[in-house]
């Protein structure tokens, strides 16, 4: 199933997640020393993401990687592994979440939305921010909002239901 993480990489650059918290069993000067961007909150140490350690759809520490990295499994590598979604299909619906995280960025870029290092979702939330603080927005940038916001939404439905456990 590993073949199906390497055509993904959703969890790692901030379509599925903001950040990655630490576990206890994790040594943060450890990850850091790895180039892992950890930060100590209240909450307990995380890095955000997209991961720096993503290179395509490989982590470049995977040996090294954080607890948390090592157990996710997404709802969809689930449903392959149990027999429920062939591999093919598996990687048909990543294609479709691809193209619609594609969509979102051109639309975000098209917006002048250029902060690729943010979550997708913050990006988004950024820009409807943005967009509100505005005001009076003419026609195009309404328009281009609007097609935005419907695709940001069908790809969080996308989300939701084939890849959050």
């Amino acid at each position: 199933m590993q073949g199906l993480c390497l055509v993904c990489g959703l969890c790692c650059n901030g379509v599925l997640f903001a950040d990655v918290r630490l576990e206890k069993e994790d040594e943060p000067k450890k990850l850091k020393a790895l180039g892992l961007p950890v930060v100590a909150k209240a909450q307990g140490a995380r890095f955000k993401q997209p991961c720096v350690a993503l290179e395509g759809c490989r982590c470049r520490v995977y040996s090294e990687r954080p607890s948390y990295c090592r157990k996710f499994e997404c709802l969809l590598f689930k449903r392959v592994e149990e027999g429920e979604v062939g591999l093919r299909a598996a990687v048909e619906i990543v294609e479709k979440a691809r193209t619609g995280v594609a969509k979102v960025e051109k639309l975000l870029a098209a917006l002048g939305a250029e902060n690729e290092h943010l979550p997708l979702r913050r990006r988004f939330q950024l820009q409807a921010r943005r967009m509100e603080e505005e005001g009076d927005v003419n026609d195009e940038r309404a328009q281009v909002f609007s097609e935005l916001t419907l695709a940001f939404h069908e790809l969080s439905l996308l989300l939701k239901e084939e890849f959050y456990p």
